[in-house]
């Protein structure tokens, strides 16, 4: 088995406040404990290594199978909701960090609800081509830009654009990053992640500005 690596990092206040003194636990697939951790003054919990699949799988076109391991993550601490990630993907040779938003309990709550994510497959590994799931929103009608500009914040419908889900707004930089982690694996060549990420770039531009 090859080697990839996780960070896991505590943050509240919208990501705005470290967690010193979390708790995690990293477990595998059938829910066994690989680490017990707790997060340090800067609200990490420092990388740790963990078994998954030779890079090569991921670089092979022919490879039908899921090319890398999957884990859980369970996070908790004094006077938070409970946090537990799933299906977390790493790497051969990869370093991944974690993010875990922990959510103050309101009032004399004691015991609050478990704030589930799953992370789950980048979707390179599914058969034919996933639709987008956000609607980009912005630009202003019949207008035309001389030069490009990189809407910062972009914001983001959660659904089509005609389904009553929610808008979000992400800096422009963290929505690139988080599609490209969510399409395509980190052990391609550079030159492929290149080309994905231009890729990302252009269909956002072209969606916020004359397709909006």
């Amino acid at each position: 088995m090859a080697i990839g690596y996780l960070t896991m990092q505590a943050r509240t206040a919208h990501d705005a406040l470290p967690l010193k003194g979390v708790r995690v636990t990293v477990l595998d697939d059938e829910q066994n404990r690989i680490y017990e951790l707790t997060t340090d003054e800067n609200g990490e919990t420092g990388k740790v290594p963990l078994e998954t699949m030779d890079k090569s799988y991921s670089q092979n076109e022919n490879f039908t199978g899921t090319p890398y391991v999957a884990y859980n993550v369970s996070a908790q601490a004094e006077g938070f909701e409970p946090v537990y990630v799933s299906d977390v993907p790493i790497f051969d040779g990869e370093s991944a960090r974690l993010p875990l938003v922990l959510i103050p309990l309101q009032g004399q709550e004691r015991n609050g609800m478990q704030t589930e994510v799953m992370v789950g497959a980048p979707a390179v590994t599914m058969e034919g081509e996933r639709e987008p799931e956000g609607f980009f929103q912005g630009g202003e009608s019949g207008q035309v830009l001389r030069l490009v500009v990189i809407p910062n914040p972009i914001t983001v419908h959660l659904g089509t654009p005609d389904a009553a889900a929610s808008n979000v707004q992400v800096s422009f930089p963290d929505y690139v990053k988080n599609v490209a982690s969510s399409e395509i694996y980190p052990t391609w060549p550079e030159s492929a992640l290149r080309a994905n990420i231009y890729a990302i770039i252009t269909f956002a531009l072209n969606r916020v500005y004359t397709e909006w």
